[in-house]
């Protein structure tokens, strides 16, 4: 009995079904051709006629539109019907070929009746051509050109010989190698406008989700690239739409293609891939893409396009595998990149960081061997094929890598897809050696935990091979992925990697841990701050800072360690606290000094939209980034750091160079943030005016830790805090969120918080939002009232300030960026720790007289204010009765 596996047997029918012309539902097939039948699948005669079908549209390039299955024949008596017609016009009225199908295997007297009730079915029709097929053997007549009773001088062969597209061959307007009709290289603007079309098709208005419409979008893109490379001089290009083309001619077309291109690059997709979008689809596409040429197009005009549309893109769920250009520049820039040194993107997602190498490497080439294009071309190639590297461990989004650089002119990626970079097995040969490279550069994930054991993380890997995570049951993915870039450098190698700020400034054992290994291991040579909206259009809250540094070579690691265990230190406490103290000591003997930057304007705005205002490098056209004057940028001041002496200060007032003894023994937790770093340099080198004085906050004020159980008065009422960013301090909402219904003291019985009393003119703050604003002072109608440990409470103990004064000087523009400094963490609830913010020193007049002058202007326009808050308020209720009272009386 025939089955569905005979049809899918059969290659073309397979490849029939996958495209959507056949379905299976039941015991029958369907054929979506201009009408939708379905016929028993058990029928001998049906697995025939399908492979016909097949064979029509996949091989002979005829439309699905234009056949029909089961037609009646006019002036048959009795009925007939033809088995399959294909017709030469849209409405179907004008036969080209009758198709008569029987099954296999039968005898010579059944294929002479068939033969004749073709015959009869194809004159009746008054098609041009009929088609015998008996699955074993078919033969195709002239029926148009010969007399009704020939059956032998009309034969033309078989199904092979049927003509393709009625015979009429499709002309074509781009032909390779012709200097006025083959495809030009574009400008950014217009390639943008393209990809960005293209995507739009295949997305389709969201009927595809977005990582599964760029799968698509790559896989037509290789496709179009395998056409620019192969096609030969003088012959039509591939990837086009030829006059009069039907969508399935276009489509079988670039199937083939696409096939060829697998077969070419099988580290993208594998020979088993296929496109799985619809022929029109395809043809849609076809024809955006048709005239462009991406491998003339200049390397540069194709960064700015593909970043535009990576930056749309790669939002929200794929946010995470985007950094947006200016990033990856400025941070392979300050690495600063030669064509013998080899790079390795560790986490590289679609690809930025490695294509910017390649660039600015590429860039330096032409400079280097200006006019002499073979030699460029050879040690480009030699380039992208022996010291560009990437890991990535969504196999997704590594075959998008692959393709960006394919893009981007590189023929050979190394991107090791569907693998963590903390693994210790690989398939790409550099890698499987455990070879080391120059340069480590990328975005690592974080946020994320890697559990002991987890092989999807650490494949063949443990724990035991990585310092920061022994002893450890599970660690931050980005602290075992920064270990696993030193264990990747060679020595006397660097990285830049964006980092959370936690990383540099969160106190926690686990981030000293850390901070403290990095020492172990080399210096820290810069560390910029980047604005909170860097990662904001992926949906990320977090702040980070490009973290770059540098591995010991064999002589500095032996030097270190010796002078870390001439102090007394033991190496196996080198990264605990019992060696802290001599490992401070061994940071001394380095003279090593840091770079600090802190930067506002990094080349797009908060929305993602690519701007001018760019603080950390200067470029125009014609020129690289390379050649390009930098003075008045972060990284011209960071190059004038490397070229100048001991003695070189910043002229950036946003940059800073600090010894790195000094910015380890600042803190007690060694912090290594540039916000901190920057803040603290900046304060030492401010001189008071006379009659100011200047005192920490521990002086000044005491904490208050008046501890209340609310439950134990169960029938009555509390007012419970809540502080606004303007400093305001209001009664939270009962029965809003989380909160009871009412704030009685029954509801605080099972309450996992503990409660704090704050009392009039008691200064309170959020230790997760005071670096929004959220510092205030309490009022009279707040007294009594309550607050978790959340909102430390501060008692003023020093009278020699005024409390208002103080109020207004906590929330001012100076030192509204001292706590932003001093914040710790990198998510949108960044802490203040209690040490931290007793440290930060007020200054201020002597005189109390002068504090209150001071703020009398400021308190004035407050109340002045608040009073015109409230008029305004009285006149809108005014304003309200009225226009009642006006409708109620026109009611009556």
């Amino acid at each position: 009995m025939i089955t569905t596996l005979d049809y899918e047997e059969n290659h073309l029918v397979a490849e029939a079904l996958r495209r959507g012309y056949f379905s299976f539902k039941g015991d029958k097939i369907y054929y979506h051709l201009r009408v939708t039948k379905g016929y028993m699948l058990s029928d001998p005669e049906e697995l025939v006629r399908a492979k016909v079908i097949a064979h029509l549209i996949l091989v002979k390039a005829y439309a699905p539109s234009c056949m029909k299955t089961e037609v009646k024949v006019p002036r048959r008596t009795p009925n007939d019907w033809a088995d399959v017609v294909i017709y030469e016009d849209k409405e179907c009225k004008i036969p080209f070929l009758v198709v008569e199908a029987k099954r296999e295997g039968i005898a010579a007297r059944e294929k002479d009746q068939g033969i004749e009730q073709l015959f009869g079915n194809a004159n009746s029709l008054r098609s041009k051509w009929g088609l015998f097929d008996s699955g074993d053997g078919s033969v195709l007549f002239d029926v148009l050109n010969y007399p009704p009773e020939e059956r032998e001088q009309n034969r033309k062969g078989t199904r092979d010989s049927v003509p393709e597209r009625f015979g009429r061959a499709p002309r074509y307007g781009l032909i390779a190698g012709d200097a006025n009709a083959d495809i030009k290289p574009v400008g950014a603007k217009v390639l943008e406008a393209k990809v960005r079309r293209a995507h739009s098709l295949i997305w389709a208005g969201g009927k595809r989700d977005p990582l599964t419409a760029f799968r698509e979008w790559s896989k037509l893109i290789l496709t179009k690239i395998e056409d620019e490379k192969s096609a030969k001089t003088g012959e039509p290009r591939q990837f086009q739409v030829g006059t009069n083309e039907d969508d399935v001619e276009i489509a079988n077309r670039v199937h083939a293609l696409f096939g060829e291109a697998c077969a070419k690059n099988p580290d993208i997709f594998s020979g088993d891939e296929e496109i799985n979008l619809p022929d029109d689809k395809i043809t849609q596409v076809v024809s955006v893409l048709q005239d462009v040429s991406f491998m003339e197009t200049d390397l540069d005009a194709i960064g700015r396009a593909f970043e535009f549309f990576f930056g749309s893109v790669f939002r929200g769920e794929l946010g995470q595998y985007f950094t947006m250009r200016p990033l990856a520049r400025f941070a392979v820039a300050m690495l600063n990149p030669t064509r013998n040194q080899k790079v390795i993107d560790i986490t590289c997602g679609s690809g930025g960081f490695l294509l910017e190498a390649i660039l600015q490497v590429w860039q330096k080439i032409d400079r280097d061997y200006a006019g002499r294009p073979l030699l460029v071309a050879q040690n480009k190639f030699e380039y992208s094929q022996n010291c560009v590297f990437g890991v990535e461990i969504h196999p997704t989004l590594a075959q998008i890598c692959r393709i960006n650089l394919l893009i981007h002119h590189d023929g050979n990626s190394n991107i090791e897809g569907d693998r963590s970079c903390l693994d210790s097995t690989f398939s790409n040969p550099v890698l499987a050696r455990g070879e080391q490279f120059d340069l480590v550069v990328g975005n690592p994930p974080f946020g994320d935990k890697v559990k002991k054991g987890d092989k999807d993380q650490l494949g063949s890997n443990s724990f035991d091979n990585f310092e920061v995570a022994r002893g450890c049951s599970e660690i931050a993915s980005e602290h075992i992925i920064i270990e696993r870039a030193v264990q990747m450098l060679v020595p006397g190698g660097r990285f830049a990697l964006v980092v959370p700020d936690g990383v540099l400034n969160n106190q926690a054992d686990s981030c000293v841990k850390l901070r403290r290994y990095l020492a172990s291991v080399g210096v820290v040579e810069a560390v910029v701050s980047l604005p909170d909206f860097a990662f904001r259009t992926s949906g990320a809250q977090n702040t980070t800072s490009i973290l770059f540094f540098r591995k010991f070579t064999q002589a500095e690691a032996d030097s270190f360690m010796a002078a870390y265990q001439e102090l007394g230190g033991a190496k196996e406490e080198i990264l605990l606290d019992t060696g802290a103290s001599a490992l401070a000591g061994a940071i001394s003997s380095l003279g090593h000094r840091v770079f600090f930057a802190e930067v506002d304007n990094i080349g797009y705005t908060t929305t993602g939209k690519l701007g001018s205002r760019n603080d950390l490098y200067c470029e125009s056209d014609g020129l690289s980034i390379d050649e390009q004057d930098q003075a008045g940028t972060i990284l011209g001041e960071y190059r004038a750091f490397l070229e100048g002496d001991a003695s070189y200060v910043p002229e950036m007032q946003n940059c800073v160079v600090l010894a790195y003894e000094d910015v380890w023994r600042s803190h007690g937790s060694s912090r290594m943030d540039a916000k901190y770093h920057i803040f603290k340099a900046q304060e030492g080198m401010r001189s008071l005016a006379p009659g100011w004085v200047k005192k920490p906050l521990g002086q000044l004020m005491v904490r208050r830790e008046e501890r209340i159980h609310p439950e134990e008065h169960p029938d009555e009422y509390v007012t419970v805090i809540s502080l606004g960013q303007d400093g305001k301090m209001r009664p939270r909402e009962a029965g809003k969120g989380n909160n009871p219904p009412e704030w009685l003291g029954m509801y605080f019985e099972n309450s996992s918080s503990s409660w704090y009393v704050v009392h009039a003119h008691d200064i309170v703050y959020s230790s997760i939002d005071l670096w929004k604003g959220c510092i205030g002072v309490a009022c009279e109608s707040f007294d009594g009232a309550i607050v978790t440990k959340e909102y430390p409470v501060y008692r003023l103990v020093d009278e020699e300030i005024d409390l208002e004064f103080l109020a207004a000087l906590l929330r001012s523009d100076y030192y509204q960026r001292a706590f932003r400094a001093i914040t710790t963490g990198h998510s949108n609830r960044r802490r203040t720790q209690q040490a931290d913010f007793e440290s930060v020193e007020i200054a201020y007049p002597v005189s109390k007289q002068e504090q209150k002058r001071l703020v009398a202007q400021l308190v004035s326009s407050k109340e002045s204010l608040a009073k015109a808050s409230a008029s305004v308020r009285d006149a809108e209720e005014d304003f309200n009765e009225m226009i009642n009272a006006g409708i109620k009386k026109g009611d009556a």
